[in-house]
């Protein structure tokens, strides 16, 4: 009776056992799922980011093709100013060369007028008493060809001033014209300014906006990493309450801190359980093992690997075989998770190493698990 309760006992205590690693295990994965949604979020937050850095980067570009036209524009709105100016000096310089001329012409005329009235005058004492006047007949001859030779030069001098003035009239008005073209493409140049002027600012606006934006997803990525990393911590705790086992280096070789990602030369994360099984098979077994399929070398996807390296893939579990997990229960998991076997016990339970499983970055063994408990599994040998 005493054997029959004491073997009772062992029953419940097995089936208890069980029975409360499957529900941690449950717990567990749960937690895991809420990790991976915590991850989605972030790597969507991440890629928003990257997309707002990626625009703020192709505004900037934009902005400094706007301000190159700016300055270009201000560069020939410079140059037309410049032209205007002297184009306003010439018809400045035109306007005293054409009053000149006018004063010149008036005293021409008056200089005329003058010798025309003398010549009326000395016409008014009659021809008589202009010879008794005069001494000789020469000397009147000579008054006379003085007069004409006097008017003469004034007319020739008069004819040239009107002719000047006619030129300088007509040289004002073309730099008038001129100074008309020139203004109205000044307006136009000052108007395409102000249009780019205008893009510069709403893009920078835009800019702006895109920043923020980046900022914002930023922030959010730092929030969920806190989260992520809040959560990891309890993953690792309680994997560490329901597995048991025992920490340690393992003898790996290339152990990296927590959030340190370096390949290690069979291109594999350096201190996750893809490197640490890795490291085990090349260096401890003696088997080539590499990620053959770069951008899939999670441990779900090692049963592939397996494939293309030529070994086998089984449910009948053997010392040093890899040890893969991919699913249901991780069948929302992007990662899996792979370790080696160091012993198949006789209640069909097995002991493993491991790395990144009950410690971040850092190895670890189990003792009498149950692999379903964890999921869908397989061995590879």
């Amino acid at each position: 009776m005493k054997r029959y309760l004491i073997k009772k006992l062992l029953m419940s205590v097995a089936i208890f056992s069980i029975v409360f690693s499957s529900t941690s295990a449950f717990a567990l994965t749960a937690k895991e799922k809420q990790r991976q949604e915590l991850q989605a979020q972030q790597a969507a937050a991440q890629a928003a980011a990257n997309q707002k850095a990626a625009e703020a980067a192709q505004m900037k570009q934009q902005i400094a093709v706007v301000q190159g036209q700016i300055n270009q524009t201000q560069s020939a709105l410079d140059q037309t100013g410049s032209s205007i100016s002297e184009t306003q000096s010439n018809i400045d310089n035109l306007s005293a060369q054409i009053k000149t001329a006018e004063e010149n012409l008036a005293s021409e005329k008056a200089k005329l007028n003058a010798i025309i009235s003398q010549w009326y005058m000395d016409g008014d004492r009659g021809f008589l008493e202009i010879v008794v006047g005069s001494n000789n007949l020469s000397e009147l001859m000579a008054r006379q060809k003085y007069y004409n030779s006097i008017k003469l030069q004034i007319n020739s001098e008069m004819t040239k001033i009107s002719d000047l003035k006619i030129q300088l009239a007509e040289q004002k008005l073309q730099q008038e014209n001129k100074k008309v073209e020139l203004v109205g493409l000044q307006n136009q140049q000052s108007a395409y300014k102000q249009s780019v002027v205008n893009q510069k600012s709403l893009k920078t606006s835009m800019l702006n906006m895109t920043e923020a934006q980046k900022s914002a997803y930023l922030a959010t990525v730092a929030k969920l990493q806190k989260d992520i990393a809040q959560i990891s911590a309890q993953i690792y705790a309680e994997r560490r309450s329901i597995s048991g086992g025992t920490a340690g280096s393992l003898g790996y070789p290339y152990k990296q801190p927590p959030k340190v990602y370096v390949l290690d030369p069979w291109n594999f994360y350096m201190s996750e359980c893809t490197g640490y099984v890795a490291w085990y098979w090349n260096v401890k077994r003696g088997k080539r093992w590499y990620n053959t399929q770069p951008g899939r070398g999670s441990a779900r996807y090692w049963p592939e690997i397996a494939s293309t390296l030529g070994y086998s893939v089984s449910g009948t579990p053997q010392v040093g075989a890899i040890v893969s997990w991919y699913g249901p229960l991780y069948s929302t998991d992007i990662w899996g998770h792979v370790a080696i076997v160091e012993a198949v016990n006789g209640d069909g339970t097995i002991d493993v190493s491991e790395y990144n499983w009950s410690y971040e970055h850092d190895g670890g063994t189990r003792s009498h698990i149950n692999p379903a408990n964890w999921g869908s599994y397989s061995y590879i040998y």
